[in-house]
């Protein structure tokens, strides 16, 4: 007999023979969510509804079930699928009947209603493209000096924004702040106008560069 003949039972019991004592409390817990699913009259039997089941109840999850440990649990959801003329995929939603639906069912003639019907189809695409690519949306920082970037941005056309201009007030605050008077009297330390070098005591804080550079940006702001 071929594995696909044989019955749900069938097939847990020789899942089980060779399992550990855990996975063959999985497989039973598995089983008993797809015995229900069918006495439900529901004929999905995908890794991610059973999955969604199993882990409500403690049992493995959907990624667990996908994953190559979990082949047994897959086999056992085939089974099913099978005895049930099921599916071990999840159903596609079909959206339900909106207005345009109910604005296309008004139009007695077919001629019309199919070329309403392709107007809507298409407006329906291009609004999907469109939230596609609002969902895929990315600002670009451009750190090159600014005659770098206006060549770039003439050539492309595309705008790019100087990463400066992503900073927030209590972030300029904030390195306002570590070289202010205060800060340095409090903390003991010096900078070198020169080097940009801040120190305590002969020792280094902050290399040199860091105070100018937070000058510099400072001044850009």
């Amino acid at each position: 007999m071929s594995p696909s003949n044989l019955s749900p039972e069938e097939v847990l019991a020789a899942l089980q023979q060779d399992a550990t004592k855990r996975t063959r409390q999985s497989l039973e817990l598995i089983h008993t969510l797809c015995k229900e699913q069918y006495e439900a009259g529901n004929l999905d039997f995908s890794v991610a509804t059973i999955g969604r089941l199993s882990a409500a109840r403690g049992g493995p999850s959907t990624g667990a079930i996908h994953n190559s440990t979990g082949e047994h649990y897959r086999a056992l959801l085939k089974a099913w699928a099978n005895h049930a003329n099921g599916a071990t995929r999840k159903p596609a939603v079909r959206p339900e009947p909106g207005v345009a639906d109910d604005v296309l069912a008004m139009i007695p003639d077919a001629s019309v209603r199919a070329l309403v019907g392709s107007f809507l189809a298409e407006n329906r695409k291009l609004r999907a493209e469109n939230t596609l690519l609002k969902s895929q949306a990315q600002v670009v920082i451009d750190r090159r000096p600014k005659s770098a970037m206006s060549e770039s941005t003439s050539q492309s056309g595309v705008q790019v924004l100087p990463a400066l201009s992503t900073l927030l007030p209590l972030e300029v605050d904030a390195l306002r702040h570590a070289l202010s008077e205060e800060l340095l009297a409090k903390m003991g330390w010096r900078v070198d106008a020169k080097t940009g070098r801040v120190s305590k005591d002969g020792h280094a804080i902050f290399r040199a560069g860091f105070a100018t550079a937070i000058k510099k940006v400072l001044n850009a702001v």
